[in-house]
């Protein structure tokens, strides 16, 4: 081949090439200075006056893992507004993608949460499959906050714990989609885990109200369990105001105490406070660096286990938190929550007081049966559970722990058939049926489901429990 038409061969594919290149569309490399990452979402107020709060995950190329946790503060006359000003206060475009919980503030009311909620499905900002926690002591904005200065990769802690809480504890847990979907079956109620915070170095009385009364105490009776509940509620409530005003005193002292290098680099939450104040139609963020594993100086804070829930539905706008008791019993009842620690206290055996025996669940199954008898609606609910006894000194006498076995099913079905009893009396107490009993009879008892009356329903529990060796 002549040195003529290799040139020109060589000039055509050139061309050619051009040709193609011009066709591609056009596109920049992908920049991840330009947008955020939100992981957590928190909602308070009501349309016209909405406070959406963001904890995000801003890449920074200067800092050594290329990540920096912020909150931003945005308001709006509706969510999807409210959302808009938090871009724009930003500057930069928020990814919700990978946005784990959402968290509602204290007193939302139904409708506003149904509307939210929805919003942000249909929208694509939220998946099905993100966690909806309640706040029941503080706004969503004051949770996310404290939740974001926890320690290190805060920006995962709430959606981590609750992960775990639905995996490996026994908990309830909600969706946005069961949360839908349950408030809009027929029995048009729905639960949503409350979580809050606490000092580190404090003595969690949650915990001990959560295994005395939820967990232990099965030879005590349904009304003393109700008042113990009751008191421990209002003395909950008491302290927890206390824990707020004391800290709200520590952090105005120690904001007035802040150097002014630290207001410059937006480190004072005085500052921050007043910026959003003064411009609350624009979302706030804050300086973009990575928060500190302390509180600002005071006591650290820490995540507890959602011993209580908050429910919607019945005649009743705002939301109606059980106490432990009745939480208990929904979580027994909850085909889902199947792994998790249970225990017992000063359980009498033999004539031997045993202080706390602690078990692990190995499995569960909940099997829900209705019917009509007599012309009464019954509602059967037999519960297996499997145990693993965590305590193996008292396995060391096989004689003692012969004894032990039976008298420790025997308490154990006896918390069971009292916590969901006791759940079953606040469901037509209250009115608000939470437990989906009008489903149930709605679905597999069509006969039991006309003129259906949820305090009239007649509820068998038959628990069974079995402690493996």
């Amino acid at each position: 081949m002549k040195r003529s038409k290799k040139i020109l061969i060589y000039k055509l594919s050139c061309f050619l090439f051009a040709i193609v290149l011009l066709m591609l569309p056009q596109r920049s490399l992908p920049q991840s200075d330009i947008q955020v990452l939100a992981t957590v979402l928190g909602i308070d107020g009501t349309n016209g006056d909405v406070m959406v709060s963001a904890q995000l995950a801003v890449p920074v190329a200067q800092t050594g893992d290329g990540k920096a946790s912020t909150v931003a503060k945005a308001t709006g006359g509706s969510i999807s507004e409210a959302l808009e000003n938090l871009e724009i206060g930003m500057g930069r475009r928020v990814n919700f993608g990978h946005l784990s919980t959402v968290a509602a503030g204290k007193g939302m009311l139904l409708s506003d949460i149904k509307e939210f909620v929805s919003y942000l499905m249909s929208s694509g900002k939220v998946g099905p499959g993100a966690y909806l926690v309640y706040c029941a002591q503080s706004t969503a904005s004051d949770f996310i906050e404290q939740a974001q200065k926890m320690g290190e990769s805060s920006d995962a802690e709430v959606g981590n714990f609750i992960a775990f809480n639905k995996s490996g504890n026994h908990v309830t847990t909600a969706t946005a989609l069961k949360f839908l979907q349950t408030l809009h079956s027929t029995s048009g109620a729905a639960c949503l885990p409350c979580v809050q915070l606490e000092d580190e170095n404090s003595d969690s009385e949650q915990g001990d109200t959560s295994v005395g009364e939820g967990r232990g105490g099965g030879s005590d009776s349904q009304e003393q369990g109700e008042e113990n509940g009751s008191q421990t509620s209002e003395k909950r409530k008491s302290e927890q105001e206390g824990k707020e005003a004391e800290k709200s005193g520590g952090e105005n002292a120690q904001n007035e105490e802040q150097s002014g290098d630290e207001k410059e680099s937006g480190g004072s939450s005085a500052k921050n406070s007043q910026d959003e104040n003064g411009d609350s139609g624009s979302g706030k963020a804050s300086n973009g660096k990575k928060s500190s594993g302390g509180n600002g100086g005071g006591e650290k804070k820490k995540l507890v286990a959602a011993d209580s829930i908050a429910v919607y539905g019945g005649d009743k706008e705002e939301p109606t938190v059980l106490n432990t008791l009745a939480t208990r019993g929904v979580v027994w009842q909850d085909t889902h929550s199947n792994y998790g620690l249970v225990e017992l206290r000063n359980v009498l055996i033999d004539g031997q007081t045993v202080p706390s025996v602690s078990a692990r669940l190995a499995g569960k199954s909940v099997k829900k049966s209705v019917k009509v008898i007599n012309g009464e609606n019954v509602l059967t609910y037999k519960i297996k559970v499997k145990l693993k006894l965590d305590d193996s000194h008292l396995c060391v006498n096989p004689d003692f722990f012969g004894i032990l076995k039976d008298k420790l099913e025997k308490e154990f079905e006896s918390v069971i058939r009292n916590n969901l009893a006791f759940a079953v009396q606040t469901s037509k107490e209250t009115g608000i049926d939470f437990l989906g009993i009008r489903d149930r009879f709605h679905k597999f008892c069509r006969k039991g489901a006309h003129n259906f009356d949820l305090t009239a329903v007649v509820v068998h529990i038959e628990p069974k429990v079995i402690i493996q060796t």
